[in-house]
């Protein structure tokens, strides 16, 4: 789940506004969207599908390697992501400052180790 979480914590990150509180959630929706047909299509199909790809570039690659290197996750993943875009915007940015303290302690006790 650490994987999920740090590339729902990447993607929630990107497309918030957290000083003036406003998510994208269009763009967000479309990373659910491309996790969905990167299942089951090529990334370069994805890429071309305009109406996914546009203005999620920037994850496409990181969401169809993450797909190929935690499909366990994915599930997890796809779910974080609804939970985010069903949310208020208060509740994100709870989200993001909850899923940033469980990131930074992994790190914390991966370095202790």
């Amino acid at each position: 789940m650490h994987h999920a979480l740090e590339l729902f914590l990447s993607i929630a990150k990107a497309y918030t506004d957290l000083t003036f509180g406003r998510s994208k959630d269009e763009l967000i929706s479309r990373c659910l969207k491309a996790i969905r047909l990167l299942k089951e299509q090529p990334l370069e199909t994805v890429k071309a599908n305009k109406e996914i790809s546009t203005g999620i570039e920037v994850f496409l690659e990181r969401l169809e390697r993450f797909l190929r290197e935690y499909p366990e996750e994915v599930d997890c993943l796809m779910e974080l992501l609804s939970i985010f875009l069903k949310s208020p915007i208060p509740c994100k940015i709870r989200l993001i400052n909850f899923s940033e303290v469980l990131v930074e302690n992994r790190r914390d006790i991966k370095e202790r180790v």
